[in-house]
């Protein structure tokens, strides 16, 4: 989303962002974690370098201005602002961004970079992956594993680990990923991938995308939100269902990366929260129904991501 609205300033054309804060606005949707996007370095360079990102402008500047666009249109909607892919960023860049508001990394995006890897390679986390992740968790900022490869994932669950052991606050989440039981693709979580994310207290924002639900993509929309059911209550039975959140990442306003965005999607953003609640409690009761849809993200990662940050910067 903050990478939607760096393209609507590069364009000087806002009209984009301006159909998604109209659809969003009477959505019922109260928080958005908002990414900007990277893909590695030597991708950049090939597929989108200069047009989206290039060596004159930083990131930081990039973020303040990606943030400030989204949060002039959408000032009513909470945000939990982050990077995926982290191959630009240098450690040092993490505390001015945090100081701007970054809350959240996911370290690599699908290949391989200076920090780890994602699902189309099988390296794991670098000695300088370790370093960044350990900065991260000591300014306080999550720590999302969605789009990290196997090894990478359990490198970086085993170091929460040791930073828990060590008496620190880590939250640790994958914040766009489903079952790879129910539907086998990389981008997906196996079992033992959940169990590892439960053991550090982690959540699961579940995908409401149809590549990751299911390989029937032509079926109906309540076969698909019934599809998207099954893997939300799997996810629940492992992790526990105080621990599942929702998740759409849909970039259907991202035509310029890849039209395979518009087909992505179940659900329109205007009826997003009336269609979900619904197939929810045709499983759930009315108070797990609102735990999912919103309270789990808010007790777990949005209070602790916003309203603690904001009270130690009062402080």
């Amino acid at each position: 989303l903050l990478s939607i609205c760096y393209v609507c300033y590069l364009k000087n054309d806002y009209t984009k962002i301006e159909q998604f804060a109209k659809e969003i606005r009477n959505s019922g949707v109260k928080c958005i974690f908002a990414n900007l996007y990277f893909e590695s370095i030597d991708e950049m360079k090939a597929e989108l370098h200069p047009n989206y990102y290039n060596e004159n402008v930083s990131i930081i500047d990039m973020f303040k201005i990606s943030k400030m666009i989204l949060e002039s249109y959408l000032p009513e909607i909470d945000f939990i602002y982050s990077i995926e892919g982290c191959d630009y960023l240098n450690i040092d860049d993490l505390e001015p961004l945090y100081n701007e508001g970054l809350r959240s990394i996911l370290l690599v995006w699908n290949n391989k970079n200076k920090y780890g890897s994602g699902n189309r390679s099988d390296i794991g986390l670098t000695e300088l992956g370790k370093q960044f992740i350990n900065k991260a968790i000591d300014l306080g900022i999550g720590i999302d594993v969605s789009h990290a490869n196997i090894p990478t994932f359990f490198d970086i669950i085993s170091l929460v680990h040791e930073n828990i052991k060590q008496g620190k606050q880590v939250l640790c989440y994958a914040s766009h990923s489903n079952s790879r039981t129910l539907h086998d693709t990389p981008r997906n979580l196996n079992d033992e991938q959940l169990l590892a994310l439960k053991s550090v207290g982690g959540l699961v924002g579940v995908l409401s995308n149809v590549y990751f639900i299911s390989k029937e993509k032509d079926s109906s929309f309540e076969e698909k939100s019934l599809k998207y059911l099954e893997h939300i209550k799997y996810i629940a039975n492992i992790i526990g269902k105080d621990k599942v959140m929702l998740s759409t990442d849909d970039m259907r306003f991202a035509g310029d990366f890849d039209s395979a965005y518009f087909e992505a999607p179940i659900y329109e953003y205007s009826t997003i929260k009336m269609d979900i609640e619904r197939v929810l409690l045709t499983y759930y009761n009315r108070e797990d129904t609102d735990n999912i849809l919103y309270n789990n993200a808010y007790d777990n990662i949005v209070k602790k991501l916003l309203v603690e940050a904001k009270r130690r910067i009062n402080l």
